[in-house]
């Protein structure tokens, strides 16, 4: 991320607190041993934070960032998510189970208040003082002591420091909240309107793959046999099948339209029995 602010977790017991699916039903799994950025303050106050939920039209990417904005005290508008990216958050399952925000918000709350101590404790130092006698507020820090101000970003201008996101550390109060529970306009709303904003549909990475699946007549039927020849020949076309799992795909999506398995990737029903 280059010069600034980051807030780390390495596993262990700070991901305990992540959503994990099924992980969560056995703590003591291993948990995966990269270390991973919640949060990086850049050195020009931008605050950027990782999260493996995806916005879907529940409008979580405005209310994750209230929640940071709310305990790092830094305007909403600051904030950027960086969501589903799983190179960078690659423990947590996905989005699902209306979990976003119980699980979520509670975790990046953490980082952003560790992320807060620090700026703190970084002013406190500059100025010869201690952190609990300087106020965090709007993306800065003040001394009421003596007046002086520090904004995030030039306490990050020129800096890389790294904390490891603690244990357990308290967070804003509910009552106290400034900006979470409050009415915010919908962050990157006027992407959304516009047709900017690029939904999974819409990406194209390299290699990427366009297929069909062979559906069952039934609920819990299973395949008895499989004649997959003829698709086998098509040039271009890649069969798989895998117990009772029947597929095809190809790297053009001409032919893998609506309708089950036509032309180029086509597999006609008869081809398995179940």
């Amino acid at each position: 991320m280059g010069a600034g602010i980051a807030i780390f977790t390495a596993a262990a017991n700070a991901l305990t607190a992540q959503e994990s699916g099924a992980r969560r039903q056995n703590r003591d799994q291993d948990q995966p041993k990269d270390i991973s950025s919640w949060l990086h303050i850049n050195d020009d106050g931008v605050v950027t934070v990782f999260t493996g939920k995806v916005e879907v039209g529940q409008n979580t990417r405005t209310t994750l960032a209230q929640s940071v904005a709310d305990e790092l005290r830094v305007p909403l508008s600051s904030v950027r998510l960086v969501m589903g990216d799983t190179a960078l958050t690659p423990f947590d399952m996905g989005t699902f189970g209306s979990r976003s925000t119980p699980y979520m918000s509670p975790q990046l709350r953490r980082a952003a208040s560790a992320a807060r101590d620090l700026l703190l404790a970084q002013a406190a130092t500059e100025w010869k003082t201690s952190a609990d006698k300087l106020i965090a507020s709007q993306g800065k820090i003040s001394n009421p002591a003596s007046g002086a101000t520090l904004t995030y970003a030039q306490l990050a201008q020129g800096q890389t420091l790294a904390h490891d996101l603690p244990d357990a550390d308290p967070i804003t109060p509910p009552a106290e909240w400034t900006v979470a529970g409050k009415s915010a306009p919908k962050l990157n709303a006027r992407a959304f309107v516009t047709g900017q904003h690029q939904y999974t549909p819409d990406l194209r990475p390299a290699g990427l793959m366009y297929g069909k699946v062979l559906r069952p007549p039934a609920f819990g039927a299973t395949v008895v046999s499989a004649d997959l020849a003829a698709a086998q020949a098509m040039p271009g076309i890649v069969v798989v099948r895998d117990a009772d799992f029947v597929a095809v795909s190809r790297s053009d999506r001409r032919g893998c339209g609506k309708s089950s398995l036509r032309g180029s990737c086509r597999m006609e029903a008869h081809a398995a029995n179940f």
